[in-house]
C-alpha cells in the first residue's frame, strides 16, 4: 500500500476520532451584533458568500449587517418583521405583520411593496429572487410570487400553514401545517409526499435535492428524503425553534428554545453543539456551509466557523462506510474459513448439518429475530451503560459512574427495599395458592369435575391484566371503593382508609391485588406435574396406610421440584422486571413508597431521556436475575438433575 493511501486512511481515522471522542461544544466569545433593545431576532438570511447578514427584529426593523457586525442600513416596517431574504444582487425582501411585503435595494431603499391584507407569517425566496413564497396568518394557502411580487399561483394545504420554505434552486417547496403534517411539493408543484409528525411543526427547510428537515415541539428535528423516506432525526433539549439544511442536503443546523444550537449530518448524528444565553430563535448556514449564524430572543446574532466540523463529518461518514464494508468482508471470510476447516477436519459435522438443512432453515427466521430484537439491544444496553448517553446528543464515556450513581440514588435504594418485599410476597403468591388449588382439583373424584373446575380457572385468562388493575384501583377508592364499603357494612368503618394514598399501606395494597392469587400458568404447571406422577406410586403409598397429607408431603412435593424450580425462576424474573402495575395504579407514589428499580429505569429512559443511566439499571437487574437463577438451578435439585 503506497504512502498516499496510508496518509488518507490515517487522516480519516483521526478525523473520526476527533469527531466522536473529543468534539466539545464550541462557544462564541461574543455576538457579532446585538440590538440595543434586546428584543427577539424574528428572521435571519445570509448572502451566498456568507459576507452579509439580514436580520428581522421584533421592533419592526430589518437590518443588513456585514459579517463582522457592521451595520449597512436599517429599514423600519410598521410592525414586527417576520421574514427577510437576501438576494444575489444585494436586494432584500422583507415581510411584516403590517401585512406588507417589501423589496429593498442594496442600499436599503424601498423599490416596491405589496399589501396582502393579512399579516405575513412566513417568507422564503430563491437567491436569484425569481421565486418567492409567503404564507398569511391563519391561511391554508402558500402564495407563490414572481420577482415583482405578483402572484404566480397558490398551493392549497387544506389547513393553516405554520411554516414554509422553498429550496435555493426553486425546485422544491416544504410546508408544515397545524395538523402536524409536513408536506413536500415537487418541481411541478404537485404533492410529492406528506407525513405526520409528533408535536406541532414549528419550522421547516428544504435542500436543492429535496431533502427536507422539520423542527417540532416534541424536541426533535426530523429529516426526510425527496422520496419521503425518513433519513434520521436529531433529539434536542427543548422544542425546536428553527432549522436549516445546507444546499446539498448533507447537514442540518437546529436551534432550540433553551438557547442550544446544533449541527448534525443527514442521519441526525450530532457533530457539534453550543449554548448561548436566551432562547434560540433563528439559525442559518452560508451557502458552502462553512459559516453558521444564529439569532436569540435577547437580540444577539452569533457567528460560528463550522467548516472543519462538516469536513470531519464527511470524513467520519467515509470511515464508517469503510468499516462497515470491511466488517462484512471479514465476516464472509471468517465464515468461509470456518466451513473450509470443517470440511477438512470435521466433515461429518457438515454432513449432519446438510442432512438436517430443512430444520435449520425453519429455525433461522426465529434466531434472526431473536438476535435483532433481543441480543443486539441487550449488548447495546451493556455498552451504553458505560456512557452518558442521550440519543441525538454526543455520548461521553464515563466508565462505572452510572453504577456508582445508583448507590447514591434514593429512589433506587428505596426501590430495592420495596423489591425485596415484593419478591418474598410474590414467591408466596406464585407457589402456595396455585399449589393448593391444583391439589384440590387433583383430588376431585370425577374427571369431569376436574375438567370443569380447571376450565373455570383458565377462562379467567381472557380478562386483560390492565382491566384487572383498574378494577382493583376502583376497589381501593377511599370514598366509593368496595373495600371500604365492605368495612362499613360489617361495622368496621373506622378501618376505612385511603389504601393507595397512604405511604404506609400503598405497597401492601398493591401486593394484595389479585387475591386469591391463583395464577393460571402456575396452576396449570402444578396440575400437569401432579397428573404426571405415576398412579402406581400413589397406590403403593395408600396401601402402606399413607393419608392424603402424608402423600402430598412425601410424594407430591418432592416430585414437583422441577415445577417449583421453573416457577421460581419465572416469578423472580417477572417481579424484578415488572413495573406496569405500579405505574398504572400509583406511578411510584405516594412519595416514593411504591418505587421499584424497574420503574426508575423507565422514568430515566422516557421522562428524563437519560438512557445511559437507564441502561445501567437494566444491566444491574439482569445481573441480579442471573445470580438468583444460577443459585436456584444449583441448589434446587430434581430427580432429573
Amino acid at each position: 500500500m503506497n504512502t498516499k493511501v496510508m496518509r488518507t486512511i490515517y487522516s480519516c481515522l483521526l478525523a473520526s476520532l476527533l469527531l466522536f471522542l473529543f468534539a466539545q461544544p464550541i462557544h462564541a466569545s461574543e455576538p457579532i451584533w446585538t440590538m440595543e433593545q434586546g428584543l427577539t431576532i424574528k428572521a435571519l438570511s445570509i448572502s451566498e458568500d456568507g459576507e452579509l447578514v439580514a436580520v428581522g427584529t421584533q421592533n419592526a426593523s430589518a437590518i443588513l449587517l456585514q459579517r463582522d457586525g457592521t451595520q449597512r442600513f436599517e429599514f423600519m416596517a410598521n410592525n414586527v418583521v417576520t421574514g427577510v431574504a437576501l438576494l444575489n444582487d444585494g436586494r432584500m425582501l422583507v415581510s411584516s405583520d403590517d401585512r406588507h411585503l417589501y423589496m429593498l435595494s442594496a442600499d436599503g431603499k424601498e423599490l416596491w411593496k405589496r399589501d396582502f391584507k393579512k399579516m405575513i407569517k412566513n417568507l422564503s425566496a430563491t437567491p436569484d429572487g425569481k421565486l418567492t413564497i409567503v404564507t398569511l396568518h391563519n391561511e391554508s394557502l402558500v402564495h407563490v410570487l414572481d420577482e415583482q411580487g405578483q402572484t404566480l399561483g397558490e398551493i392549497p394545504i387544506g389547513i393553516a400553514v405554520k411554516s414554509a420554505a422553498v429550496s435555493p434552486n426553486g425546485q422544491w417547496l416544504a410546508a408544515g401545517a397545524a395538523n402536524q403534517y409536513a408536506y413536500l411539493f415537487n418541481p411541478a408543484g404537485e404533492l410529492q409526499f406528506q407525513t405526520p409528525l409528533e408535536g406541532d411543526i414549528l419550522h421547516a427547510s428544504v435542500a436543492d435535492n429535496g431533502t427536507m428537515v422539520v423542527g417540532t415541539s416534541s424536541n426533535k428535528a426530523v429529516l426526510y428524503s425527496a422520496e419521503g423516506s425518513r433519513l434520521g432525526e436529531l433529539l434536542t433539549k427543548d422544542k425546536v425553534t428553527s432549522v436549516h439544511v445546507t444546499h446539498d442536503g448533507e447537514f442540518i443546523a437546529v436551534a432550540d428554545y433553551s438557547g442550544n444550537y446544533y449541527v448534525a449530518n443527514q442521519g441526525g448524528e450530532l457533530l457539534w453543539s453550543t449554548k448561548e444565553a436566551g432562547a434560540g430563535q433563528q439559525i442559518r448556514f452560508s451557502k458552502d456551509g462553512t459559516r453558521l449564524f444564529a439569532g436569540s430572543d435577547k437580540g444577539a446574532v452569533f457567528q460560528y466557523e463550522v467548516g472543519a466540523v462538516l469536513e470531519q463529518g464527511k470524513q467520519a461518514a467515509m470511515v464508517k462506510t469503510v468499516v462497515q464494508v470491511a466488517a462484512v468482508i471479514v465476516f464472509v471470510l471468517l465464515t468461509a474459513l470456518l466451513f473450509f476447516w470443517l470440511w477438512r477436519k470435521k466433515p461429518y459435522i457438515l454432513h449432519r448439518l446438510w442432512k438436517s438443512k430443512l430444520a435449520y432453515a425453519m429455525l433461522l427466521p426465529s434466531f434472526t429475530l431473536l438476535i435483532i430484537f433481543l441480543y443486539i439491544p441487550a449488548f447495546s444496553g451493556l455498552i451504553h451503560s458505560l456512557y452518558d448517553w442521550n440519543p441525538g446528543a454526543r455520548s461521553e464515556f464515563i466508565g462505572l459512574d452510572n453504577f456508582r450513581r445508583m448507590a447514591n440514588d434514593p429512589y433506587v435504594t428505596k426501590g430495592v427495599g420495596n423489591l425485596l418485599i415484593l419478591i418474598v410476597t410474590g414467591l408466596f403468591k406464585a407457589l402456595i395458592p396455585p399449589l393448593i388449588v391444583a391439589e384440590l382439583i387433583y383430588h376431585l373424584r370425577s374427571k369431569r369435575s376436574q375438567y370443569v373446575f380447571r376450565t373455570f380457572f383458565v377462562i379467567s385468562m381472557v380478562i386483560p391484566s390492565v382491566g384487572m388493575l383498574l378494577v382493583w384501583q376502583d376497589m381501593y377508592d377511599p370514598n366509593i371503593g368496595l373495600v371500604n364499603q365492605l368495612l362499613r357494612m360489617i361495622g368496621l368503618g373506622s378501618l376505612s382508609h385511603p389504601w393507595l394514598g397512604d405511604p404506609n399501606t400503598a405497597l401492601w395494597a398493591i401486593i394484595m391485588m389479585g387475591f386469591p392469587f391463583v395464577g393460571i400458568l402456575q396452576l396449570l404447571v402444578m396440575y400437569s406435574g401432579l397428573i404426571a406422577i405415576p398412579e402406581e406410586v400413589i397406590e403403593a403409598a395408600r396401601i402402606d396406610g399413607a393419608k392424603p397429607f402424608r402423600i402430598i408431603r412425601a410424594i407430591h412435593l418432592p416430585l414437583l421440584a422441577g415445577q417449583f424450580k421453573l416457577l421460581i425462576v419465572l416469578a423472580l424474573i417477572g417481579i424484578i422486571q415488572d413495573f406496569g402495575s405500579i405505574l398504572i395504579v400509583t406511578g411510584g407514589g405516594p412519595a416514593d413508597s411504591t418505587y421499584v428499580p424497574a420503574l426508575q429505569m423507565y422514568f430515566a429512559a422516557t421522562k428524563f431521556n437519560d438512557l445511559g443511566y437507564a441502561s445501567a439499571l437494566g444491566v444491574s437487574m439482569f445481573a441480579i436475575i442471573m445470580v438468583i437463577t444460577v443459585i436456584n438451578m444449583k441448589f434446587i435439585k430434581t430427580n432429573t438433575d
